[in-house]
């Protein structure tokens, strides 16, 4: 991420920033991040990989597993908190009935994000606002610069984390999906 639109500028709402982002270029890539429009960077081709890898593991996994279930890349996630979110993770996992808009879904399962070192700044804010979501029970932290992904699964008694790497399995049962880390990686010079 570039960093925040203006430093001192106030708080936008949801509905306000998506308002603006209809004035700017399709080729502008922004999320809001505790109030703050954020310029997301242009993701690089590694970055593109691994999310078009993750994306058709999650969606064969479903498809044996719950059907009803679906993995997309770059849907918005609405998020009802107190301080103003509208993230666009890489990867999400939805029912499609439960989501009829066809740009944001209110309910998701698992979100995955490839991250970046612009990443560093925001990722905790991300990993928060997605734990208190009621309705996601996974997210997977993906790096792009090593084959290393954190897997976070709620539990009855919270989240639970796991860091793997290469030659470890992912598995992320409440979706069937079982594959090898390096998977995720395929056609990377970390696969």
């Amino acid at each position: 991420m570039v960093g925040a639109l203006r430093q001192s500028s106030p708080m936008l709402s949801v509905a306000s920033f998506r308002t603006w982002l209809t004035s700017r270029p399709e080729e502008e890539h922004w999320e809001l991040i505790e109030g703050v429009p954020m310029m997301v960077n242009p993701r690089n081709r590694r970055h593109q990989r691994i999310a078009s890898n993750l994306e058709p593991l999650l969606n064969a996994a479903l498809r044996r597993r719950d059907p009803t279930f679906v993995a997309y890349h770059d849907i918005g996630v609405n998020i009802v908190s107190t301080v103003p979110f509208d993230p666009e993770p890489d990867v999400t996992v939805i029912r499609e009935d439960e989501n009829p808009d066809p740009r944001y879904a209110d309910r998701f399962s698992l979100v995955a994000e490839v991250l970046s070192e612009s990443d560093k700044g925001i990722i905790e804010s991300k990993q928060d606002i997605y734990r208190a979501h009621p309705s996601c029970i996974c997210i997977l932290l993906v790096h792009q610069d090593r084959p290393e992904i954190i897997a976070e699964h709620r539990t009855a008694d919270g989240w639970r984390s796991q860091v793997l790497h290469a030659d470890d399995e992912l598995a992320a049962p409440d979706f069937g999906l079982i594959c090898l880390v390096r998977d995720v990686y395929r056609d990377t010079r970390l696969g």
